[in-house]
């Protein structure tokens, strides 16, 4: 049996992806093989894809750390032909080890999460671990002492897919969320997903002294950088960020002040964990719970498993909104 994969090649120096025909004995050893339905676009994928940066750290390898599919084969009892599962986040998967963009994905059952009743394919790699980090970033925020009460609650990022995500389930709890975004023609967008307000990437701060107005009682920040040291500025006294994100830079520059004068609360969030070591978080984001997003299905589009090179592209360019799921023509 043939099928589709892509695979990362390192080539003179260079990373370079390229379509390939694939057998299963040509995927790295597992005892489940999949028939994969959709595979979610992170921003850590298109990295990998188009070979900026070193997510990628064994050639060849196939990229992509989320997918969701059907059980074609097992050598595991605990699953049969015809199961809904997905596999998302961990160390190796779509990095060390071959991932999920292939029409056909061979893993070991431990890494195996179950589409619940109520889900399918699609909404699991459509929330995946974009919605996943989020609602661990505002699990956190709310364990840090944020409510409703608080204040405004800024996301940075905003037509992202993580803070798409994180806009609509904190909107659900009932926070003031101001969405922070480059891109003007999306503010109809992000109102749509629950956002009070929408800013430009200037109106995180309101000057450039190391202390300024206090605007903010939390925020999710998805972009780190430039940005995450201005917001840092304007954070209320007691208040708490939690971040994610390296899109505008994996370094920042603060002053201490924001953390000793007005006890400023900087929490690293690390979301890569995967389904079946997820616990409550995962578990409230399933139909019925208090972390399930509304708008998984504006928030996210389908794209060819043959498009994934070129949208890739353009989400490394930052011209993308919400979140690419691959469908394999399933």
């Amino acid at each position: 049996m043939k099928f589709k994969a892509l695979r990362l090649y390192r080539e003179d120096g260079r990373r370079v992806s390229r379509m390939v025909e694939n057998t299963v004995d040509d995927l790295d050893a597992g005892d489940v093989v999949i028939r994969a339905e959709y595979a979610a676009v992170n921003y850590k994928d298109a990295r990998a894809v188009t070979g900026v940066g070193n997510v990628i750290s064994r050639f060849p390898c196939v990229p992509g750390v989320e997918v969701a599919g059907v059980v074609h084969e097992s050598a595991d009892p605990s699953f049969r032909p015809g199961d809904k599962v997905t596999v998302q986040g961990g160390r190796d998967f779509g990095m060390r080890r071959d991932g999920g963009y292939s029409e056909y994905v061979r893993v070991p059952a431990a890494w195996l999460g179950r589409v619940p009743e109520g889900s399918d394919t699609f909404d699991m790699v459509g929330m995946g671990l974009a919605a996943y980090t989020s609602a661990v970033a505002i699990d956190a925020l709310m364990k840090h002492g944020v409510t409703p009460a608080s204040g405004k609650i800024v996301v940075t990022g905003g037509t992202g897919g993580s803070s798409s995500f994180a806009i609509d389930m904190l909107a659900n709890l009932g926070f003031h969320v101001v969405a922070s975004t480059g891109k003007t023609a999306e503010h109809a967008y992000l109102k749509s997903l629950g956002a009070k307000e929408v800013i430009g990437r200037d109106g995180l701060t309101t000057g450039d002294k190391p202390l300024e107005e206090q605007l903010w009682a939390g925020a999710i920040d998805v972009v780190g950088g430039e940005p995450l040291a201005n917001l840092l500025r304007s954070v209320q006294k007691g208040g708490v960020v939690c971040a994610f994100g390296n899109a505008a830079g994996e370094t920042f520059t603060s002053s201490i002040y924001p953390f000793i004068l007005r006890s400023v609360q900087l929490v690293g969030v690390n979301g890569n964990h995967p389904v079946p070591e997820r616990g409550d978080v995962w578990q409230r984001m399933m139909p019925g719970g208090d972390l399930c997003p509304r708008h998984t299905r504006e928030i996210c589009h389908t794209i060819a498993f043959e498009d994934l090179q070129a949208h890739c592209d353009r989400l490394i360019a930052g011209g993308v909104r919400g979140r690419a799921v691959v469908s394999f023509g399933r």
